[in-house]
């Protein structure tokens, strides 16, 4: 068989991967095609020569955050900083944002109790009013500018603004215009440009303890006196009263009469109310009161005891059987009802004495 060196075979320029390979294999002459040179996974990085890669045979999606070499982890809102000093040279670092408004802001005006807050995005208008001019600049200088004339200070001999003493409201009404000689004063301004008005003023009144009037009446009296400037207030005594006024003018009343007040019980049959005693009385016990007097009433049903023959009674609690009658008893101590003798008529009998 002719032997060819390879070095005199046609060199293939071009393959589609059918191409057919002569290999030794252990020992063994095989052949292979092109497309199964290459096991999986064969080819890594050190096959590729530097810079051979380029962008064309790249995906798009190829390259993402894991795989660029970063200092650290950063977080959302951050942006990739170049940091020569740093791992990798590049660094997660937040936005330094100058132009900020936070939360907003609130613009009122003086002569306006409704404020407006202005926030991210919102137009600001300034609107030049009566007398005034508004101006902004390139940078957002906004400038206000009073054109009114005698704006100025006033002055003794020119028009001008003043300032109040104090921006307190005066609550208390002013009184009405007075043409009274040698009570007018000019206004003048102090250091603060604050109108204000100096009163030569002298008080030659030393009397601190001036009165209007004010009045004194008694319990006891229901004719008020009303005391005024000059008047003379006398405090009399009466019975049981002593008055004394020292030199400042304090006035003492005092009591002389002894404490005799006493305490007052109501008993059995009476009773108490306030100092006035009255009779306590059982109803229908016999005890009555008849035209503010105290009386006894002999029908009452509540009577109990009975009334001895001593005090105009009969000592006895019931009385007898049909056909008897009040007689003594055989003792002479008490009367008790008998039987009428025969043949009498106890309708017509009075006896005095003893049956036998």
């Amino acid at each position: 068989m002719a032997t060819v060196k390879v070095s005199a075979l046609s060199e293939l320029t071009t393959t589609d991967g059918a191409e057919e390979l002569l290999v030794n294999d252990g020992g063994t002459s095989k052949k292979v095609t092109i497309a199964n040179l290459l096991h999986d996974e064969s080819i890594d990085s050190d096959h590729y020569v530097d810079g051979s890669i380029d962008l064309a045979h790249m995906s798009s999606e190829s390259v993402d955050e894991d795989n660029l070499h970063i200092s650290n982890a950063g977080s959302n809102g951050q942006f990739l900083s170049k940091q020569s000093g740093d791992a990798g040279g590049l660094t997660w670092a937040a936005p330094t944002d100058t132009n900020t408004m936070g939360s907003g802001f609130t613009v009122s005006a003086t002569n306006d109790t409704t404020p407006t807050t202005i926030t991210q995005g919102d137009d600001l208008m300034f609107t030049a009013g009566t007398g005034i001019t508004t101006e902004t600049t390139a940078d957002g200088t906004v400038t206000i500018t009073n054109t009114v004339s005698g704006a100025s200070t006033a002055t003794s001999s020119a028009t001008g603004v003043i300032k109040i003493e104090d921006d307190t409201e005066q609550s208390v009404a002013a009184e009405s215009v007075s043409t009274t000689a040698n009570r007018t004063y000019g206004i003048q301004l102090n250091s603060s440009d604050q109108a204000v008005v100096n009163v030569p003023w002298t008080d030659t009144d030393t009397n601190t303890n001036q009165l209007t009037t004010f009045t004194v009446s008694a319990t006891t009296d229901s004719n008020a006196t009303t005391i005024s400037q000059g008047d003379d207030l006398m405090f009399t005594a009466g019975t049981g009263i002593t008055t004394e006024t020292t030199a400042d003018g304090t006035v003492t009343i005092a009591s002389t009469v002894s404490d005799t007040n006493t305490t007052y019980t109501a008993g059995d049959g009476l009773d108490l109310t306030g100092t006035a005693f009255s009779t306590d009385l059982k109803s229908n016990g016999g005890v009555v009161i008849e035209s503010t007097e105290l009386a006894v009433d002999l029908g009452a049903s509540s009577i109990t005891g009975t009334l001895a023959v001593g005090d105009g009674g009969t000592g006895l609690t019931a009385v007898g059987s049909a056909g008897q009658l009040l007689t003594t008893n055989s003792g002479a101590s008490a009367a008790e009802w008998a039987d009428a003798p025969q043949g009498v008529s106890n309708s017509k009998l009075f006896y005095f004495g003893s049956f036998s």
